[in-house]
This record gives structure tokens, sequence and C-alpha cells, in this order.
């Protein structure tokens, strides 16, 4: 039997929203800094912080309710 990965990898709707805004950013259609244009990213990187220490915190705790 096999099991299912626990992550999927592919491109998800923040890395569209980086490359569009970056692109809008270097023709000059937009007048967005470059900390807007990579606003889309840097969202994403953050949620996953945060995914990451709220598994661990609930897998830290299942691991020493069981003890």
């Amino acid at each position: 039997m096999t099991s299912k990965p626990k992550y999927k990898w592919g491109v998800g709707i923040f890395e569209y929203l980086t490359i569009i805004f970056v692109v809008l950013k270097l023709t000059g259609l937009v007048d967005f800094t470059w900390w807007q244009a990579f606003s889309p990213a840097i969202i994403a990187v953050s949620a996953g912080v945060i995914e990451g220490f709220i598994e661990a915190a609930v897998e830290y705790r299942q691991k020493n309710k069981e003890n």
C-alpha cells in the first residue's frame, strides 16, 4: 500500500501573483515598490513558517499526551 505524500509541490496562487507583480513592475505598468511586488511570496513563506510551528506544537503535544 502506498501512502500519499504529506506536502504537494507545485505552483500556487502566491507564486503566480509574485510573477505577475514582478513582470508588471519591470515593464513599468504599475508603480509598486519591490516590497509590494514580492509581497505574495513573503506572505506564502510567512504562512509556511507559521504552519510549521503549529504542526510542531501539535505533534509535541500529542507525543507528550501519549506518555
